[in-house]
């Protein structure tokens, strides 16, 4: 390149040279003292808007926390209160007992009944009054409509296959044919969803025995046992009208059974029902039972196998009928506790009504002896009330409680994934920081050297 003054091409190429650094040393400046990579939309488009979206989740689900924590404490308002009204009802029970025995007069059993009031008339207080943030516990009236739904009622693999296509281990190396049945979705709304439904079996061996059992709504007073005295089919009607949960009604179902054998069968002393000469039926926990073949095999593979492709009447499990059942829409007085981040993802909390009354211990009468026997019965069904519903209130807030950590554990993953993508590696960036910082010196060194090539023109017209 000749000798030339008009551009200093030499200074104009480190200016531009210095003035990019300066640009990333001001951006890498910005993402130091900031402590995020991602400051504006320019500096990464579309990990801005994947951060954007796990921020509204991460605030959301730590607002949900703050949420569940006040459904918890409303909860522990609701057992504490129904923890009260329990120690009332057990001293009910103590003051009838105490009145049925002969030996009072009708004037100690007067005094008695003077006690009994009071606490009937606190109780009512309680439902009354008992509030959380002003929000009435025990006489809430805001309802809430849960939609038609499909619920799988039972589970087992019996109800795809028809037969006793499963394993029941009896002991070691000892494998029996089985029906296995889960009850544990029933609860209080999907019980409904059993009145009507069957299930049946056959005999396992060379037999035309059969039985099939079948639950109604008969207003708890409609079980029945028919066919019992050496038939072929022995039919059984098991009443569940109220119950709430599988535990209940296998409890019905077992009570039923076991009160209305076949005149040649008992229990044995396991428990376990042997409910025709090749069958037994055996409560696995509280909500499962299997109906088992007596016949073994040494591995569950080959007990699974015996019915498994058969065609035969023999090891039958028609249990479909109990695979789902539609619940219809249902209204009830519930307090919805927003516990996630999504609109629908939230818990119902039911608000059950409580009072003297709707418990059955207002009026209690335990002015004569007569009475006062009949009133232990009543305040023995109002503790069982009352027990059922401070199970909920303790089912409730396990939910709670759960969904509590899961929300954390979501918060904890997801900002550690949002932190990859927003915020500043700072080890890094610091040695970009230091690199740019050079640069710029370096820069301005060479813009320096660069403006001394015009002086070589000065030293020639000097000559």
């Amino acid at each position: 390149m000749g000798m030339i003054i008009a551009h200093n091409l030499m200074a104009m190429n480190a200016d531009n040279q210095y003035n990019k650094v300066n640009k990333k040393q001001a951006k890498s400046t910005e993402k130091l003292s900031s402590g995020f990579k991602i400051n504006r939309a320019a500096d990464d488009a579309a990990g801005l808007a994947i951060s954007e979206k796990m921020r509204r989740q991460i605030r959301g689900l730590d607002r949900a926390k703050f949420n569940i924590d006040e459904g918890i404490s409303l909860c522990q308002t609701r057992d504490g209160a129904l923890g009260e009204v329990h120690e009332m009802l057990q001293r009910m029970n103590e003051l009838s007992v105490q009145a049925a025995n002969g030996t009072l007069s009708q004037q100690d059993r007067a005094f008695l009944q003077v006690e009994v009031n009071q606490i009937a008339s606190e109780i009512n207080r309680i439902g009354e009054s008992t509030t959380y943030n002003e929000i009435p516990i025990f006489d809430y009236k805001e309802m809430i409509t849960i939609p038609e739904q499909e619920v799988k009622l039972v589970q087992s693999e019996a109800i795809g296959t028809g037969y006793m296509t499963e394993a029941y281990k009896y002991g070691e190396n000892q494998y029996a044919p089985a029906a296995n049945l889960d009850f544990s979705a029933i609860n209080k709304y999907s019980v409904s969803g059993l009145y009507g439904k069957s299930f049946s079996f056959t005999c396992s061996a060379s037999c035309p025995e059969a039985f099939k059992f079948t639950f109604i709504d008969g207003n708890g007073s409609s079980d029945s046992a028919t066919n019992l005295s050496g038939q072929v089919e022995h039919r059984y009607q098991i009443d569940i009208h109220g119950l709430k949960t599988g535990e209940q009604v296998l409890d019905k179902l077992y009570s039923v059974v076991k009160n209305n054998m076949p005149n040649r069968y008992t229990p044995d002393s396991s428990g376990s029902l042997l409910v025709s000469h090749s069958n037994r039926m055996i409560r696995t926990s509280p909500t499962s039972m299997a109906i088992a073949s007596t016949s073994t095999y040494p591995t569950p593979e080959q007990a699974k196998n015996i019915f498994k492709s058969s065609s035969s009447p023999y090891g039958k499990a028609n249990c479909s009928e109990l695979g789902s059942a539609i619940i219809g829409e249902q209204q009830l007085a519930a307090l919805a506790i927003q516990a996630g981040s999504e609109k629908d993802q939230v818990i119902y909390v039911e608000m059950e009504k409580m009072n003297a009354v709707e418990i059955g211990v207002d009026p209690l009468d335990i002015s004569t002896e007569e009475s006062a026997r009949n009133s232990i019965g009543k305040v023995k069904g109002a503790i069982d009330i009352i027990s059922g519903q401070r199970s909920a209130a303790g089912a409730d807030q396990n939910r709670l409680e759960h969904a509590y950590r899961i929300n954390d554990n979501v918060v904890e993953n997801t900002t550690a994934s949002e932190s990859q993508i927003r915020d500043t590696d700072m080890a890094k960036e610091m040695v970009q920081n230091s690199i740019q910082n050079i640069l710029l010196q370096s820069g301005v060194a060479m813009m320096a050297q660069a403006n001394q090539s015009g002086q070589q023109v000065l030293s020639l017209l000097n000559n």
